[in-house]
């Protein structure tokens, strides 16, 4: 494909149009609150207002999809974790957490001894090539660091929307090349974490991150770990 080069003044203002008048609005205007009058309204005038080759370079440039699969995400909606309000199933539940030391996982570095004795276990997955999740390293380093009554164990799972089998030895290297990653950290080789605590708790993204009271096995919050210093320090003081 040719590059399509800078954004011209012309997409830029497609670009803006788009946003303002088409993503903004129907974002949020799912399911029961749809409105096709309204939407067929505004793709029309959407459409009137602009040249059809510069809208197709906006439409290239962003990878959308066709207007018809475009609306049926929109009907659709987002997932229910990334819905106002949605929390976890698993929060404020026991959970189970004799899986950890049943396993089996992929050994890289640290150990999961410790963790029935500690305030506050916090499990966390994550992905090589997951760049919100590579932020985070440096984070958890610093409680881990900080906190010696906190237990950290993240688990690798490379695959962990697609099933797709994990090349261990090639996780192994990405880790023993950084210098953030100052806690446990285990391969996920076999789904146990996935299957155990990641699914039920339904919040399907990474990084997530489950802020846990081992003498009770509650999970306190659940989340993206940059979101986390606030729940955690609750979670310290009641526990």
């Amino acid at each position: 494909m040719a590059s399509l080069g800078p954004e011209t003044p012309a997409e830029l203002a497609v670009k803006n149009d788009f946003q303002t008048h088409i993503w903004a609005v129907f974002q949020d205007l799912y399911e029961d609150k749809w409105d096709q009058g309204r939407w067929n309204a505004s793709v029309a005038r959407f459409r009137a207002a602009h040249d059809p080759a510069v809208v197709q370079r906006f439409w290239t440039r962003a990878k959308l999809p066709a207007w018809d699969a475009l609306e049926a995400q929109f009907r659709k909606g987002p997932p229910p974790f990334l819905r106002p309000g949605w929390q976890s199933p698993l929060l404020g539940k026991r959970v189970d957490l004799q899986w950890i030391d049943r396993g089996p996982f992929e050994h890289v570095k640290g150990s999961t001894e410790g963790w029935r004795n500690a305030k506050i276990l916090i499990i966390e997955f994550w992905a090589s090539w997951c760049r919100p999740c590579l932020a985070v390293f440096r984070d958890l380093s610093g409680i881990a660091r900080s906190h010696p009554e906190i237990k950290i164990i993240t688990f690798n799972s490379e695959g962990i929307f697609t099933n797709a089998p994990i090349d261990a030895a090639a996780v192994k290297r990405f880790v023993a090349r950084r210098d953030d990653m100052d806690y446990p950290v285990f391969i996920d080789t076999h789904r146990v974490a996935v299957n155990s605590i990641f699914q039920p708790g339904q919040n399907l993204s990474i990084p997530l991150a489950f802020i846990i009271t081992p003498k009770d096995g509650v999970v306190r919050w659940v989340g993206n770990p940059e979101d986390m210093a606030a729940p955690l320090d609750m979670a310290l003081k009641a526990a």
